[in-house]
């Protein structure tokens, strides 16, 4: 028998994007749906075929208004500033025909109400699983299954190598008990410098940092932000941080980058535009001072900025391009997936007015393309994408490409196929992006070719 806590942890664990629950509950509906059609067909008496066809005809109806209210919602009157994608706009579809079932008139009532339970729940998993917002009945609540470490000190300076010194090793056989995964730890950052109230952030390091060897390679680092809602634990659930960095460490003699996904907004319904202010604080200080300053000193990473990305989905990706380009200096590159083509908390004024004291300069050169120009000319590295079906923020990529281009910048920019706004447009993105950061930076020796990754397409700037 399951403890009281066991069983909490089993439930919390629970995965929405596969497995037995969100099976069951598609099967449940598809089962109440057929049921219920068929009970009110054999309810009457006459008509049996026309009771039938037509429950199912009017469904079928409901369907396509549910399909047409939700394009509308996203593409024509762009509400929610991105598009849902088709896959989110079929479940509101199937939400509406299912609806239409539960209150068609003979239907058995028990059934019905169990029906309209699971007609929510079934759709909701559906949506979930077209964002990968959620990996788990957890995630909805905010809880993980991270544990809290103390990696303060964790690494020494004088005792690093480098990348290529750590492969030459590896490859005579000098270094050992290299560990099969890296962890993953919640940790405090002090707010030394900032002052700013952030939630605990995310730390993944890679087998190589864990390795039974005294000298450890000064490995490169991803600085990862959430889009907004969000949190460092979404990054690392709803982007797979973990497996794909151990993906990639298993044939890389155990090397992968540091990634720390650190707090940008302080709470979920914060959006600090990733600037110091009196409106939520100094988010600025915090990433690039406090966040850099102790990741270099504890960790084993690398210093150079030539070794260091910024990466982040929607606001995330806005922030990482504001972040990156207006600081040259601590990061080489950016990985930015479906941006805004500026910061957005409001209108233009009220945002001047409330975060930048009325500066409206100050404003302008957080603006991605005004970032870019008035640091020309600048070497860094972009690795710019977008869900396909996510036609603002392609639109987007069309317009800070071409611009990071002329500034002399190497770009890159890609759509993934078949997805929109969602962690699975970020997940193909950042994974072509690690394999260009991995050549750019020594760990691995292969430049990588885009052909390789068939759910990615070039998009001409």
């Amino acid at each position: 028998m399951l403890g009281m806590g066991n069983m909490r942890q089993w439930l919390m664990n629970i995965s929405l994007v596969g497995g037995w629950f969100p099976a069951a509950a598609f099967a449940v509906i598809a089962v109440l749906s057929v049921t219920l059609l068929v009970s009110a067909a054999v309810s009457k008496r006459d008509g049996r075929i026309l009771a039938t066809v037509l429950p199912i005809g009017v469904a079928a109806v409901s369907g396509m208004v549910g399909y047409v209210v939700a394009w509308l919602l996203s593409d024509v009157f762009v509400v929610f500033g991105v598009g849902l994608g088709s896959r989110v706009m079929s479940w509101v579809a199937a939400g509406f025909a299912i609806v239409h079932i539960v209150l068609s008139r003979g239907m058995m009532r028990v059934a019905a109400a169990i029906l309209t339970v699971f007609a929510i729940l079934a759709a909701a998993i559906g949506i979930d699983q077209s964002y990968g917002e959620y990996a788990t009945i957890g995630s909805l609540f905010g809880e993980d299954s991270y544990s809290q470490a103390d990696l303060t000190g964790l690494a020494k300076r004088k005792d690093l190598i480098t990348v290529a010194q750590w492969r030459k090793q590896a490859a005579n056989g000098t270094i050992r008990n290299i560990p099969a995964n890296g962890t993953v730890n919640k940790i405090d950052i002090p707010a030394t410098k900032s002052q700013f109230e952030a939630r605990k952030a995310l730390v993944y390091l890679p087998p190589a940092a864990l390795a039974d060897s005294k000298r450890k390679p000064a490995l490169p680092v991803v600085l990862m932000l959430s889009g907004q809602p969000g949190s460092p634990g979404r990054v690392f659930q709803a982007g797979g941080i973990q497996t794909m960095m151990d993906g990639y460490a298993k044939t890389h003699d155990g090397l992968a980058p540091i990634v720390i996904a650190a707090d940008q907004l302080g709470a979920d319904s914060h959006n600090t535009l990733c600037v110091d202010s009196k409106v939520y604080g100094n988010a600025l200080t915090y990433l690039t001072q406090d966040v850099v300053d102790w990741v270099k000193t504890n960790l084993p990473a690398a210093q150079d900025a030539k070794d260091w990305a910024i990466a982040g989905f929607s606001q995330g990706a806005t922030c990482s391009l504001q972040i990156g380009v207006n600081h040259p200096d601590l990061f080489g590159t950016m990985i930015p997936t479906d941006s805004e083509i500026k910061p957005t908390n409001g209108s233009r004024q009220e945002m001047i007015d409330r975060f930048f004291d009325g500066d409206t300069t100050a404003y302008e050169n957080q603006v991605p393309v005004n970032a870019i120009r008035n640091h020309a000319p600048t070497h860094q590295m972009l690795i710019i994408g977008a869900g396909e079906k996510d036609t603002t923020s392609i639109r987007n990529v069309k317009t800070i490409a071409p611009v990071a281009a002329k500034a002399g910048m190497r770009v890159a920019a890609v759509e993934s196929s078949g997805n929109a706004h969602d962690w699975h447009a970020v997940q193909d993105v950042l994974r072509y992006g690690l394999a260009v950061f991995g050549h750019d930076t020594g760990l691995d020796g292969a430049n990588p070719n885009l052909s390789d990754y068939p759910n990615l397409k070039r998009i001409t700037i």
